[in-house]
């Protein structure tokens, strides 16, 4: 039998003995610990009551909800949160928030993140590994999977962006302007168009991939053998270390160190010697490259072989724009 008596409620069993209650309200905290169970009250007596009757019972949360005269011993209770999300009650503001799991966000943690930067705004823990990321959300191109290095650029969260040209690769035996080409595809699951990685170009406040050409007797951007093609299907004739506005230049260029000053690259001093040009592309509106566009690399006059050797690294971006 149970009893309500002023400040008490007792619990009488039915073999004898009982249990005595006295409960405190503090309508601005909530109970952490394992639930063992949830019920449906007509009011906060009834809750009062259940409590004292279940002896591994000390204290409930209890919240209003909706439901005209209608009360309930937990919040959350709906489990709007989604993805593995943690609810939290708030009954200050008889609300709730979601603690999201890494890779999700909004208000249900419902919403793919749209970035690593973005993974990590929203959760600190977030750790190295693949996530799914939608740089353009629901409404965009199809979510795709992506590298996180949630250390480096000091830890803001960087998304990784594989292609099946990143080992060094050799260029030889082709002569004319722009007849070696590379073709680019990158790889990630649900990773199908260019439309895609633009848009997480546009998601991000950086983007840059790093580029390398090692040339033994082959000119790069002199007499225009040698251009890299940007996201747009442009033709690009600048290298990294420089910008777009740089035509003709690699890093060597900007600070009057080529081989040969004559020229904005040390490839194109084309002096018989193993040279090399190398920096990253920065300018996230042409990232990332899409072909690789080679020349120079027959037989010279003298019978000399000439050769080069290209290397292109992982796409990167990190920050939000």
């Amino acid at each position: 039998m149970i009893f309500a008596e002023e400040k008490y409620v007792r619990y009488q069993f039915p073999g004898g003995g009982g249990t005595v209650g006295k409960f405190q309200i503090n309508s601005f905290h909530c109970l952490w610990a394992e639930k063992l169970t949830s019920s449906m009250t007509e009011d906060q007596l009834e809750c009062t009551f259940l409590c004292v009757g279940e002896p591994k019972c000390y204290s409930f949360n209890w919240q209003h909800i909706l439901t005209p005269k209608v009360f309930t011993c937990s919040s959350c209770e709906s489990s709007p949160c989604k993805n593995g999300a943690a609810c939290v009650p708030e009954y200050k503001r008889n609300s709730y928030h979601c603690n999201c799991e890494p890779g999700y966000r909004g208000i249900y943690c419902g919403e793919r993140g749209r970035t690593c930067s973005d993974i990590k705004s929203h959760s600190l823990r977030a750790t190295n590994g693949s996530y799914v990321i939608d740089p353009d959300g629901e409404e965009g191109n199809e979510p795709f999977t992506v590298s996180c290095d949630m250390t480096n650029k000091r830890g803001v969260g960087v998304t990784l962006v594989g292609h099946d040209s990143e080992e060094r690769m050799l260029v030889d035996g082709y002569e004319d302007r722009g007849s070696y080409v590379r073709y680019v595809h990158y790889i990630g699951p649900g990773l199908s168009s260019v439309s895609q990685l633009a848009s997480l170009s546009v998601a991000s406040a950086h983007c840059e991939q790093f580029i390398k050409y090692e040339c033994y007797g082959s000119v790069l951007f002199h007499d225009g053998f040698a251009w890299w093609v940007s996201r747009k299907d442009e033709a690009m004739r600048y290298w990294g270390g420089s910008a777009s506005s740089n035509t003709n230049k690699c890093a060597c260029g900007l600070n009057g160190a080529c081989a040969n000053p004559r020229f904005g690259c040390n490839c194109d001093a084309n002096d018989g010697v193993w040279r090399e040009d190398s920096g990253s592309l920065t300018d996230k509106s042409d990232l990332p490259v899409l072909r690789l566009k080679f020349g120079d690399t027959g037989m010279d006059g003298t019978g000399r072989n000439e050769q080069g050797y290209h290397t292109l690294g992982k796409f990167k971006c990190y920050g939000i724009a």
